[in-house]
């Protein structure tokens, strides 16, 4: 003649499938994180490349607004926008690389008021095991490539 005294709730999980869920996951992040960190170097490789790309063609667009030589300058692991109205000076710090990458340059690219390149120029980025190349042409001409410039 009663109704139950006990109300049975459906909405929730229970604490062991709460703990079989948290063990799935973390069986996955197990195998996941060690392949996500082995593609690190590469990605900070090409971000590196890109970067250098992208302030070659800034250095380029500066040339031209301002009808006076512009040129970046490379050291091992940075490098530097410059000016060159006469002797060439620094127009903003140095620029630092990502972590683990080194840089060497054929020649510095140094881009004149018509935009167009002193030189051809390879610039090569490297990570210890992978090498990228930004190439720049006399025509100003800025890409990224793995291969050789050519």
């Amino acid at each position: 003649m009663g109704k139950n005294k006990f109300h049975h709730n459906d909405g929730g999980f229970t604490l062991i499938e709460l703990l079989a869920a948290i063990g799935v996951a973390s069986i996955l992040m197990a195998i996941a994180i060690p392949s996500f960190l082995s593609t690190l170097p590469g990605l900070r490789l090409t971000d590196a490349a890109r970067q250098v790309a992208t302030d070659l063609q800034q250095v380029r667009m500066r040339a031209i607004a301002r009808n006076i030589p512009y040129q970046i300058s490379f050291s091992t692991t940075s490098y530097v926008m410059q000016r060159c109205n006469g002797a060439c000076i620094n127009d903003g710090g140095n620029i630092a690389l990502p972590d683990g990458i080194t840089v060497t340059a054929s020649t510095v690219p140094q881009f004149q008021p018509r935009g167009t390149a002193a030189a051809d120029a390879t610039i090569t980025l490297t990570n210890g095991s992978s090498t990228t190349r930004v190439c720049v042409k006399t025509v100003g001409r800025v890409n990224i490539q793995n291969a050789s410039c050519s």
